[in-house]
């Protein structure tokens, strides 16, 4: 077997890989010519490399895997066709694509993906080829698309997930089809042909077996959709109409002309053509006149139920799991329609639809958390407008239920960025932006909110700037709430005026770095993420340090490093020894029954103790007491506390803010009662 020698590659997923399984890795025989074919692109051959060993893995992450193959094919597989092996390299390609989707048949969300990448691909390849290079990939066309159709034939809810998808197999075959016709190729249309019926028949089978959705608004909401706006609409994504289809689609004669049968199954409509019409429907419901409406009506005068109507049927759209493609837009019209109800209808007529819409945004929350979130701010802006008490206690309650986004911090990536939910802030702003509306009407919201917080823990980046949330919190009449915002602000670690590692700290930092002149990468890597990408998170880390030093337990730094630094950490040697022997040392001498107690120990006599240790080097008892001090400066910046508070009201005093020289004096003549 060809193999290639592994060597060092800077790839996080096949270096994660191999941490967790020591598994050696070797390419495939069969994917090695790949590799071959663009050798003279040296960037290109180190890209594809790291991709193949990955793919060749024995525990492969296809999540990972995906974007890099998708990125690839897309952007380089041009080389392919200069090298005259283009069809050999799409069969080789394609059939990655088949493995991976067969990898993950029980990971529907990644599913999709995988066919969504791959059809792009697809899409590309029929717009780019020319009549040469069109013909010669006559074969893996066709062989892609058989693959397919036995897919299909095995289990059609496998393929339910691409002819959901935002890829249209109808519209790629169709570009294909015209590419042909333009260079008047002789083609099989015959594979072409089977699969595109089967999609068809997949997918009207899929609508058939939800409700027709005139027969459903009309059973719902007692209206007669004959002579409405949108009646042509509904007739097209009716029953009916797709029973009509599937009838069609048994009356082509596949056999006795595959082109013609073609062009007859391209003239039928696609699922995304269905998606486009669903879209449709409720702004023609927000067109329907009322009986008894003047003609004078305008939309300022828009009736009650007419918008109702709208937000049914739009509810109904986020019920159906073939709609996913528009459910984003649909939830923020929905938003829309609800703020119109809000300014115009009492409590009563519209709490339904509150509820309603909460259990939405709750079901939705994970796949679309910052529109969901926005959703809640705009309707909440309305709630608080209208003043009606027991209007703004529903929404309230269906905020505090439709619960909050935690943090759930799972590492740190190679930009020393945390890895953080990204809707985690937005929701803490969204809730604080409900609660300055009116907050003597919002204890409940702000007690969810610190619970929470004290539950689940934050990480604020200094880059966030969320001081200026508090200050906007802190100018709101908070009385009615005043020690909740006392609680609040004490959970939120942004007290404090440089961004990222400023004087002291980044003094600090830089000598505990450059003692070992940068070469110990994990003190390395806590100086550049305290420079460029602090946060909260940093004091865990340290700490966390300090516990490794002890412990010399490497795995509990996993969750503050890269996987490409992690796996250069050693458990031994002259950065951990000396300070396994001190950490310990001083945790014994002054009793100290964990890492934070090292706060209470003075400079002086920490240092003192630290000097007698002898048999450890001066430069790893130095950094020792750097670190600590690091650790102070860092805990002092992101936690609320009195710990050297001097230097702090000196730097008040220094920039001019009244009464503070008067208080340093009692400080420093220590008359603290006078």
């Amino acid at each position: 077997m060809n193999t290639v020698s592994h060597r060092s590659i800077d790839s996080d997923a096949l270096k994660a890989n191999l941490l967790e399984t020591a598994e050696h890795v070797e390419i495939r025989a069969d994917l090695m010519r790949l590799l071959e074919a663009v050798e003279k692109y040296r960037g290109i051959h180190t890209r594809l490399e790291v991709l193949l060993y990955e793919i060749c893995h024995p525990y492969r992450n296809w999540s990972i895997i995906l974007p890099l193959l998708r990125s690839f094919v897309l952007k380089n597989f041009q080389h392919y066709l200069k090298t005259g092996c283009g069809p050999e390299a799409f069969a080789l390609l394609s059939g990655l694509f088949f493995e991976a989707a067969e990898d993950s048949l029980k990971n529907s969300v990644l599913l999709a993906q995988i066919f969504e990448a791959h059809w792009d691909w697809i899409d590309k390849l029929a717009s780019m080829l020319n009549q040469n290079e069109l013909q010669a990939f006559e074969q893996g066309f066709n062989d892609t698309f058989t693959h397919f159709s036995e897919i299909g034939a095995a289990d059609e809810l496998v393929l339910i997930h691409l002819i959901h998808g935002r890829q249209s197999v109808k519209r790629v075959t169709e570009r294909l089809n015209r590419q042909i016709e333009h260079h008047g190729i002789e083609w099989d249309f015959m594979p072409a042909t089977n699969f595109l019926k089967l999609v068809l028949q997949i997918n009207y089978d899929y609508w058939l077996q939800e409700d027709d959705p005139r027969g459903w608004l009309v059973e719902h909401s007692q209206v007669q959709t004959a002579g409405l706006p949108g009646e042509e609409t509904f007739s097209r994504i009716s029953h009916e109409a797709l029973r009509d289809h599937r009838r069609k689609l048994e009356t082509i004669d596949m056999q006795a002309d595959p082109p013609a049968a073609l062009r007859t199954l391209l003239s039928l409509p696609s699922h995304i053509e269905l998606v486009r019409l669903y879209k449709q429907i409720p702004g023609y419901l927000g067109q329907i006149i009322e009986p008894g409406a003047s003609a004078g009506y305008v939309d300022e005068e828009m009736s009650h139920p007419t918008e109702n109507l709208k937000l049914l049927f739009m509810f109904k759209i986020m019920d159906t799991k073939g709609l996913h493609l528009i459910h984003e837009e649909t939830l923020r019209e929905i938003n829309s329609s609800l703020v119109i109800l809000v300014r115009r209808q009492s409590f009563e007529e519209i709490e339904q639809f509150l509820l309603t819409t909460f259990e939405l945004l709750k079901a939705n929350v994970r796949k679309y958390p910052h529109t969901s979130l926005q959703c809640i701010q705009v309707l909440g802006g309305e709630v608080f407008k209208r003043g009606n008490s027991r209007m703004v206690e529903a929404f309230l309650w269906g905020v505090v239920r439709f619960g909050f986004q935690p943090a759930n911090i799972s590492g740190v990536d190679e930009d020393w960025q945390p890895i953080i939910n990204p809707a985690h802030l937005n929701n803490i702003r969204v809730w604080l932006n409900l609660i300055m509306q009116e907050p003597k009407w919002c204890a409940t919201l702000f007690s969810a909110l610190i619970i929470h917080l004290k539950l689940t823990g934050t990480c604020v980046k200094d880059t966030d700037l969320f001081q200026r949330d508090i200050t906007e919190l802190l100018n709101e009449p908070i009385e009615p709430i005043y020690n909740l915002t006392k609680q609040f602000t004490k959970l939120m670690p942004v007290f404090f005026n440089e961004i990222g590692a400023e004087g002291e700290l980044r003094d600090v930092s830089t000598e505990l770095d450059e003692i070992h002149r940068r070469k110990d990468v994990l003190i390395h890597f806590l100086r550049k993420q305290s420079h460029v990408e602090s946060s909260n998170l940093i004091v865990d880390f340290i700490r966390t340090i300090f516990m490794f030093w002890k412990t010399l337990d490497k795995r509990q730094l996993n969750n503050f490093l890269p996987a490409e630094v992690f796996t250069q950490v050693t458990d031994k040697g002259v950065y951990v020894d000396d300070q396994n022997l001190l950490v310990n040392r001083v945790l014994q001498r002054f009793e100290l029954s964990q890492i934070d107690d090292v706060f209470l120990v003075g400079h002086q006599a920490l240092s003192a103790f630290v000097d007698e240790q002898l048999d450890c080097s001066p430069q790893e008892r130095r950094r020792f007491l750097l670190l600590v001090r690091m650790f102070k400066l860092i805990h002092k910046k992101y936690n609320l506390g009195f710990q050297e508070l001097r230097s702090e009201l000196q730097q008040a005093a220094d920039d001019g803010f009244p009464g503070i020289v008067p208080l340093l004096d009692k400080i420093n003549a220590r008359d603290t009662f006078g």
